[in-house]
């Protein structure tokens, strides 16, 4: 199934969201209007709506999904949600397999230059 996650404008709050149904959501949230929206995977959008959220958890009002944004993050918030890229935008470069194959690389790359500059300096001087 799918989700939307939406950015509705009601005066001068914005409220982020999350929602099945778009256009009952509208319905819900009226007289404001929808100021940009993204459809995703709903496995993924609890994820990335959270991460939206968060990034813009300054200008939240206590215990609701309104937010006072300033028109620089709304412009951001409104270039990442149409953007097809938005959902990239929260993603992890690593992940997974790539993970675990980065880690155990990078712990190996390092471990052999801290052996070749500090250990074997101080192994020469002793044999």
């Amino acid at each position: 199934m799918e989700a939307y996650i939406f950015l509705i404008q009601n005066g001068d709050l914005f409220n982020i969201g999350i929602s099945r149904n778009l256009d009952k959501t509208k319905e819900l949230l009226r007289p404001g209007y929808v100021c940009a929206y993204m459809k995703i995977k709903e496995k993924d959008s609890e994820v990335l709506f959270r991460n939206l959220q968060g990034r813009y958890s300054e200008a939240r009002l206590p215990q609701t999904d309104y937010f006072r944004l300033s028109k620089s993050q709304l412009l951001e918030c409104q270039l990442m949600m149409k953007s097809e890229g938005g959902k990239k935008y929260f993603e992890p470069i690593f992940k997974g397999a790539n993970l675990v194959a980065s880690f155990v690389l990078a712990w190996l790359l390092l471990s052999g230059i801290v052996i070749k500059l500090a250990v074997d300096p101080i192994l020469d001087r002793i044999l």
